[in-house]
């Protein structure tokens, strides 16, 4: 055989290796919530990722601050966060909002159920 068309096929084989030996998995997050939500686990992390940014709700920026350090206080401090009426408190109402959501990209669907969660759950600081 010609050694232009051994290295084609070589080629080709080598690809077709490549491309059906890759598997794309789409993970769907969990809807399901945990049991007890977790102010440093579950809602930092919300704050960190959506919130908590450059020029948002950072130490330094707009009001309420909601950096690691700061955001509980800020949250039981500032009536955001209504034990009574969990579905009231300001800070859900805000990521829920769908004239003027917080995040300004969109609802946060799942993390503000967190955030309702955790509220039902007594609001601690765990």
């Amino acid at each position: 055989m010609n050694r232009k068309i051994q290295f084609r096929l070589v080629i080709i084989f080598a690809i077709s290796v490549f491309m059906f030996s890759c598997k794309y998995e789409k993970i769907e997050p969990s809807n399901t919530l945990p049991e007890n939500m977790s102010f440093q686990n579950d809602i930092i992390p919300v704050f960190n990722q959506s919130c908590n940014t450059v020029g948002c709700h950072n130490e330094g920026g707009i009001p309420p601050d909601l950096s690691a350090a700061n955001a509980y206080v800020n949250l039981t401090t500032k009536d955001l966060i209504d034990l009574d009426f969990p579905e009231n408190s300001l800070i859900y109402k805000r990521m829920t909002d769908v004239q003027s959501p917080m995040p300004i990209n969109g609802v946060l669907d799942y993390e503000s159920k967190q955030v309702l969660s955790w509220i039902k759950d007594g609001a601690q600081d765990n």
